[in-house]
């Protein structure tokens, strides 16, 4: 990659088209080494542009080691506007952030509302498996709680997690089923060779 510094000064530069240029060729390079770098731009951004830009950049990339530089960078983020922009990243990220569950269960209670509503939108887009005594803790933290700003977020939340519960058990209950029907239908064979 050219020079680092040169790729964060035009990625910070007010041009809209010299700004795109620099994101066009940390795509194409596909060198994650600047992401630290760029996680510290939308954490101190306040121009739109910039954040919607970089998010979408983000957003797309694929590299696990990603995910610990994000989440670190999130779990350290001391001013909420930052903060909000890097969950923006992990809902629209194609990785998945199941493990972290209770950051963004702290996220949700603990921050302004639009960190808040942000740290919500993750947790419903979170794909992965997640312990089903992990997801009873998040709901009892949600329902503990009593913000009225929030009561909508925590409520829509804790429905989300309730209908998680309700799909794994539904998944476990049609694993049993398949398994006793197997054996079952093994079973049935094995009598009829015994008639003969």
């Amino acid at each position: 990659m050219e020079n680092k510094q040169d790729i964060l000064k035009q990625l910070s530069s007010s041009d809209m088209d010299v700004m795109k240029g620099a994101i066009e060729q940390i795509k194409q390079e596909g060198d994650i080494s600047i992401v630290p770098e760029l996680l510290d731009i939308l954490l101190q951004s306040q121009d739109s542009n910039t954040i919607t830009n970089l998010t979408a950049l983000l957003s797309d990339v694929k590299e696990s080691d990603f995910k610990t530089v994000l989440m670190d960078k999130l779990i350290n983020a001391t001013s909420d506007s930052g903060k909000a922009n890097l969950l923006r990243i992990c809902w629209e990220s194609a990785i998945d952030f199941s493990e972290y569950l209770d950051v963004f269960i702290d996220m949700l209670l603990n921050d302004d509302f639009i960190t808040a509503l942000e740290a919500s939108t993750v947790i419903e887009n979170l794909q992965g498996k997640i312990p089903e005594e992990k997801i009873h803790t998040a709901i009892k933290r949600l329902e503990a709680e009593s913000d009225e700003d929030k009561a909508f977020l925590l409520e829509d939340t804790i429905l989300h997690l309730k209908e998680m519960l309700h799909y794994k058990e539904e998944e476990e209950e049609e694993e049993e089923e398949e398994e006793a029907h197997y054996h079952h239908d093994h079973h049935c064979g094995c009598d009829c060779h015994d008639h003969e």
